[in-house]
């Protein structure tokens, strides 16, 4: 098995633009998160009734269901938001282990 070929020139991003690349995809990721906790609070509000009144008079196991399953997405959200803050971190990283180094730090190693 050979090492994939990667394209030399022009067709290669430059480091400022897998940056920014990498940015947008944290700034998508957010706004796909932000609707789905839209969605669940919008189910929540349908399922507590706009009175506060449980329109559908679920029973207190239902009630119980619906608090697991609800913390339940809230952790994978949590768990996402976690693995974009990691993501933003290495970026941060990449950014610094890109910069060019100044002559006086390069000259001292």
């Amino acid at each position: 098995m050979s090492l994939p070929d990667h394209p030399v020139g022009k067709s290669m991003p430059t480091m400022k633009e897998v940056i920014i690349d990498l940015l947008h995809s944290i700034a998508l990721e957010e706004i796909a998160l932000s609707h789905l906790l839209n969605a669940e609070s919008e189910k929540i509000q349908a399922f507590v009734g706009k009175k506060l009144d449980f329109p559908t008079c679920p029973t207190n196991a239902e009630i119980a269901k619906f608090n697991r399953e609800t913390s339940k997405f809230l952790e994978v959200i949590v768990m996402k938001e976690w693995l974009l803050l990691r993501k933003l971190e290495n970026i941060i990283f990449l950014k610094e282990e890109s910069l060019p180094c100044p002559i006086e730090i390069c000259e001292e190693e």
